[in-house]
C-alpha cells in the first residue's frame, strides 16, 4: 500500500548526484521487472538527499496498493555506492486516505523545486489548480478502481481551490553538469471558497495528503516536486 520509505545512508565525500542518478537509483531499488520501467506513471516518487547529523537521509514515496519490494543495503548513485544504514516505512493505504477529514486550507513546504511541464513550456509556479489535479492524476494512476476519484469530483476542488499565500522563490537547480532546471521552493497556503461542498473538502484533504507521498508536478521520480504537508485544517 502507499508508504513513505525513508532511507538513512552512508555517503562518503557528499558528492553532487544530479536528478538523472536519483532516479536511476530509485528504478534500481523499486522496479522489479521489465515492464515497470516502462510504465507511464512510475509506482514511486523521489525526494531530494539532505543531512542529518552526519548521514544523509533520502525519502522516496510508494505509491500503489501493494507493498513495495524488499529494499537492498547498498544503494548505488552512478557509479557511487552508498551502504544503507537504516530503513524506516511508514504505510496508509487509499482507503485511510479517502476517509479523511473534510479540510478546507492546507500549507505546504516545497523541498525540492516545483515545476510543470505544459505543452512544452515550463511553469515554475504553484498553481493550485494544476497541483490538484497532479495528484488527483497520479491517485487515479495507482489507486484501486474502487477509489478512483470521479472526473466530477476533481472539477468540484479545481473550480474552489485558490491560492491563499505563499512566501518563497524559483531557483536554478542542477539536473546534469551542462543543463539547469528553474522551480519554485518555499511555502503555499492552499485554500478552498465557501461554496466547497463536504465531499470536495474530503477530496481535497485525500489528495493534499497523498500529494506528500507521489510529489506535484513534473520529474517527481527525479527529486523534484516534493512536498511537505504541514497542515490540514477545517
Amino acid at each position: 500500500m502507499p508508504a513513505t520509505v525513508r532511507l538513512t545512508l552512508d555517503l562518503a565525500g557528499r558528492p553532487r548526484i544530479y536528478p538523472a542518478r536519483l532516479h536511476g537509483a530509485a528504478c534500481a531499488l523499486l522496479e522489479t521487472t521489465r515492464d515497470d520501467h516502462r510504465r507511464q506513471h512510475k509506482p514511486f516518487a523521489v525526494g531530494p538527499l539532505y543531512d542529518v547529523g552526519g548521514h544523509t537521509r533520502w525519502r522516496l514515496g510508494w505509491l500503489t496498493d501493494h507493498d513495495p519490494p524488499p529494499l537492498p543495503r547498498l544503494v548505488r548513485f552512478g557509479d557511487t555506492p552508498c551502504p544503507v544504514l537504516d530503513v524506516r516505512v511508514e504505510q496508509t493505504s487509499y482507503a485511510e486516505l479517502a476517509r479523511s477529514e473534510p479540510a478546507r486550507h492546507a500549507q505546504l513546504r516545497m523541498t525540492s523545486p516545483l515545476y510543470f511541464s505544459r505543452s512544452g513550456r515550463d511553469h515554475p509556479l504553484p498553481d493550485p489548480v494544476l497541483i490538484v489535479r497532479s495528484a488527483a492524476q497520479r491517485w487515479n494512476a495507482h489507486a484501486p478502481e474502487m477509489f478512483t476519484i470521479a472526473d466530477k469530483q476533481i472539477r468540484a476542488v479545481t473550480g474552489t481551490v485558490f491560492l491563499h499565500d505563499m512566501e518563497g522563490e524559483t531557483v536554478r537547480t542542477p539536473v546534469s553538469a551542462t543543463m539547469h532546471q528553474t522551480g519554485f521552493l518555499g511555502s503555499v497556503r492552499l485554500g478552498l471558497t465557501k461554496s466547497a461542498d463536504h465531499a470536495a473538502r474530503m477530496v481535497f484533504a485525500a489528495l493534499l495528503r497523498f500529494a506528500a507521498l507521489a510529489g506535484v508536478g513534473a520529474q517527481t521520480t527525479h527529486g523534484f516536486g516534493s512536498i511537505q504537508l504541514e497542515e490540514l485544517s477545517a
